[in-house]
């Protein structure tokens, strides 16, 4: 493996980037790592230079959605790219993989298993934990058992569903996600109608029958 590596963290929390760069001294010590805190500084740093990977979290300001994926690979085609995030693999992994992430990480999985995500990627292999790897076989299986009212959300419904069941109140998701109030009323009431649920409650029983 190449002394010089170079990786570009895109995360908004300093102590998570401080982590993932411990991390990746650890395994690589002549690697250089660039840190980002919203999205569009990615991807400014993405027209500056080259990058051997981009390890990604999904709800860093400026981004929000896997068109990141596409938006990152409009300035580096081939760039390998690691989602690591705390957003739930049932719900978001495939759709990260298939907008064309090359793996996808959950924030509290322990360090050997992110060092592990890391290594693949970086070797042109793809990484998606046991329990994503299931969800893949079981659409081969059969693909309409795979099917679940989750995937009749949006990407931005799935967002905001995620924050109502952490107990998130409209204004901070509107801070969150920067969105209206009125837009999340919008998405919470379409939200409640495709899952068939008329409260929070009901919600956070649904995801857990669905997950």
């Amino acid at each position: 493996m190449s002394p010089s590596l170079q990786f570009l963290v895109a995360e908004d929390h300093s102590i998570v980037r401080m982590g993932i760069n411990l991390l990746i001294r650890e395994m690589y010590p002549s690697a250089s790592v660039t840190e980002s805190a919203t999205f569009t500084a990615a991807v400014q740093e993405l027209q500056k230079r080259s990058f051997d990977l981009l390890i990604l979290d999904i709800n860093i300001p400026g981004g929000g959605s896997a068109t990141m994926i596409e938006a990152a690979r409009l300035r580096a085609p081939h760039l390998p790219i690691l989602i690591f995030s705390s957003y739930e693999e049932k719900v978001h992994a495939l759709r990260y993989m298939k907008a064309g992430a090359n793996g996808y990480v959950h924030k509290e999985s322990p360090p050997e298993t992110i060092k592990i995500a890391i290594q693949k990627i970086l070797n042109n292999e793809s990484y998606v934990s046991e329990t994503v790897k299931e969800q893949l076989l079981q659409k081969l299986i059969d693909p309409s058992a795979a099917v679940n009212e989750l995937s009749e959300l949006s990407q931005r419904e799935l967002e905001v569903m995620q924050l109502l069941v952490k107990g998130y109140s409209s204004s901070q998701i509107k801070q969150t996600l920067h969105l209206q109030l009125s837009t999340i009323s919008t998405y919470k009431a379409r939200i409640f109608d495709k899952l068939k649920v008329s409260n929070v409650i009901e919600l956070a029983e649904k995801i857990k029958q669905l997950s």
